[in-house]
């Protein structure tokens, strides 16, 4: 019987699709392996796709229109149905000028040789294909560690980019993602928490300002300069992380997973204990002044027979 072998191409245009497709298919077709093609137009559908299916390996041409803006590039290692995945990028940039999470890949630069790039492919899978028993412990572990649910940590994303952008702070740019130690204490000095639960995971999602960064959100909430933490001020994050919140609420929501009110917490090198099981992500945030990070926690639930 063959094996399956479930492949992800990220490309808004058919090109790369049409250029592997047919040929890897033809190549192995007498071999063990039976590859099954998957096409995400951009990231957000990427996300969305590896949340329902786990993928052997993916495709990224990383000129595909807003690939870079959401969570999927920045995550693709921590993710439940992509951290094992073998990664094969395309790029006009060199292998240096990517996200980090990008670099360890096989890479090709443009314009790429598709019997190179085919010939890649079919190396891999079927190298995954004849050492599957050597591998299985690994994979055995991986099926159990939880990884966050990349369309929550997107509508988190989206709402604190449009609510700091209203509150007149539009330089705000997003660095690179990796995973966080659960039990890693917050890295700013004022921090909002919410709890979320759905079906397979708790956890909670966290928003933590360090001090340059939160003066400058709250001097433009308040419409005053503030330059020093005080306990007025402090009070404001628990207001614009419940407008953040509830901005992405209603999506966050469409996915099965329920938040409680944000609570507030002050002070440097706070934390929240965790069980274990869990895992995490941080995405930190640079303003003008600072710092601000978002991390999301979540350990999976046990399904009941």
């Amino acid at each position: 019987m063959k094996q399956r072998k479930n492949i992800l191409i990220v490309d808004n245009n058919c090109e790369l699709e049409q250029l592997v497709k047919e040929p890897l298919l033809k190549q192995l077709e007498n071999s063990g392996v039976a590859p099954v093609v998957i096409r995400a137009k951009d990231g957000a559908e990427a996300a969305i796709k590896s949340e329902n299916q786990k993928f052997d390996m993916v495709l990224i041409d990383t000129e595909v229109p807003r690939l870079m803006d959401g969570g999927f590039v920045y995550g693709i290692h921590t993710y439940k149905n992509t951290q094992d995945a073998d990664l094969i990028v395309i790029s006009q940039k060199d292998a240096s000028d990517l996200p980090e999470s990008l670099r360890s890949s096989r890479f090709f630069k443009k314009p790429v040789s598709p019997a190179e790039l085919i010939s890649a492919m079919i190396t891999v899978l079927n190298a995954e294909h004849h050492g599957t028993a050597a591998r299985e412990p690994a994979t055995a572990a991986a099926a159990h560690k939880y990884a966050v649910d990349v369309r929550v940590i997107n509508a988190v994303i989206k709402a604190t980019t449009h609510v700091l952008g209203q509150f007149g702070c539009p330089n705000v740019k997003m660095e690179k993602a990796g995973p966080k130690s659960p039990n890693d204490p917050f890295l700013g000095e004022v921090s909002s928490v919410v709890e979320i639960r759905s079906q397979a995971f708790q956890g909670h999602l966290c928003i933590s300002f360090d001090k340059g960064s939160f003066l400058e959100v709250v001097s433009t909430m308040l419409m005053e300069e503030q330059t020093e933490l005080t306990q007025d001020n402090q009070d404001a994050v628990g207001e614009i992380n419940n407008i953040i919140f509830g901005n992405a609420k209603a999506e966050i929501s469409s996915y099965g997973v329920q938040m409680t009110v944000p609570k507030v917490i002050l002070g440097a090198g706070q934390s929240i204990p965790c069980s274990q099981g869990a895992a995490g992500m941080m995405i930190p945030f640079a303003t003008s002044k600072g710092k601000f990070y978002i991390t999301v926690v979540a350990l999976p639930l046990a399904k009941v027979a």
